[in-house]
């Protein structure tokens, strides 16, 4: 190859390799880690928790009392949708807005009420949003649980992801929840939280937000929340029970036993006969016992069959509850039966889709629950009981 060929080739592909000339520097981004909307006075606001670079990393970051005071940034701005108050918001920061790390949004009930197919819509379509943020519902203000220093991780976004990781209520993603909205049960259950109160002599903000109870959404809207015992039907019957103790009476003797569930499976299985429909739900858990303020013996086989029979009775009755209140009250299908019947009888859903609402509130359900307590506990009888042996 001569040598201007060799100049020709070297040319063409200087020209063909891509450059940084559009990069930007970290150092000119402001880092969104979570993001609230609310509505107030027909406007949505919308908050952004920004980390701070030059006091998150190296150094104490904590200021007298725990509170990782400084680590992050809340700057929030309104307008007629959700777009407007993201323009009018990156006006307010002097670095280019960088939603990638955003990993929590929290919705407001206020918001909710509105209609949340408009932030659905924009946090999908917006390129840098990730599609698995969890999402969050809220009483409160959503930029007051944003605001929140917690005393024990560096920003309230991480404390409600870790929420989110230990599912202490519905651990549900931005996909998630737009495929539940737009889904054929066009419902969708959300975790609510709440602000806990902060310690005496701490600031206001130095706390945590913490999960009570469940909002339900009925299409785009919020329509209903729920909060214990209810709570714990829901969530078994939506297959997310999860990281609970629950107590059960003993009818034989004063007292209770306290039983954490280890598994918890919840099958569907939907029929068509003869023109009607139905659904079975199994449920099945095992379970080990962690308090005993009874005077019974579980090493006993009795007692311990005993506990099983009541712990069934008490999770049939709050499944029952749960699924009442979804077909009666709320004519909703919290639970996605539709897409259990769209999966086996395709041909009959189509033609019924439409009066699905109809169908779900009429449909007859079967609930059988099968509970074992498989642990005992490292003690097997009663605690501060004297064995009847001793003198």
């Amino acid at each position: 190859m001569q040598i201007w060929q060799r100049i020709l080739v070297t040319a063409l592909c200087c020209v063909l390799l891509n450059g940084c000339w559009d990069r930007t520097e970290i150092n000119d981004l402001a880092i969104v880690l979570a993001t609230g909307v609310d509505y107030k006075d027909d406007k949505v606001e919308l908050t952004a928790q920004i980390f701070i670079p030059r006091k998150g990393g190296g150094g104490d970051s904590t200021s007298g009392g725990g509170s990782p005071s400084g680590v992050t940034l809340i700057r929030t701005a309104e307008g007629r949708t959700i777009a407007e108050s993201l323009n009018r918001l990156q006006r307010k920061v002097a670095r280019n807005m960088f939603w990638g790390h955003c990993e929590v949004i929290v919705l407001s009930e206020a918001a909710g009420k509105h209609g949340i197919r408009e932030y659905i819509d924009f946090f999908l379509r917006y390129p840098q949003i990730r599609e698995h943020a969890y999402v969050f519902s809220t009483t409160e203000a959503a930029k007051d649980i944003l605001a929140l220093l917690d005393p024990l991780e560096r920003s309230s976004a991480e404390s409600l992801r870790e929420m989110a990781n230990m599912k202490l209520g519905t651990r549900t993603t931005l996909l998630e929840l737009a495929k539940s909205i737009e889904g054929p049960s066009a419902s969708v259950i959300l975790s609510r939280m709440l602000i806990l109160p902060p310690e005496e002599n701490q600031d206001k903000l130095t706390t945590t937000p913490y999960i009570k109870g469940l909002s339900l959404y009925k299409n785009d809207r919020y329509i209903r929340t729920v909060t214990e015992p209810l709570t714990v039907g829901v969530l078994l019957l939506a297959k997310e029970l999860n990281n609970i103790i629950m107590p059960v009476d003993f009818e034989q003797s004063k007292g209770s036993f306290s039983i954490r569930p280890l598994d918890i499976q919840t099958k569907y299985k939907p029929k068509i006969s003869g023109g009607r429909w139905s659904m079975a739900v199994d449920i099945q858990t095992r379970g080990e016992v962690v308090l005993n303020t009874t005077d019974e013996n579980l090493t006993d086989p009795a007692v311990l069959k005993k506990l099983e029979q009541a712990w069934c009775k008490k999770l049939s009755e709050m499944a029952e509850n749960a699924l009442r209140m979804s077909q009666q009250e709320m004519h909703t299908d919290l639970y996605k039966f539709a897409v259990e019947f769209r999966r086996y009888y395709p041909k009959q859903w189509k033609e019924q889709e439409k009066n699905w609402e109809t169908i779900y509130s009429e449909l007859d359900v079967k609930i059988k629950v099968k509970a074992k307590v498989v642990r005992t506990g490292k003690s097997t009888g009663p605690q501060g009981i004297p064995d009847e042996e001793e003198n």
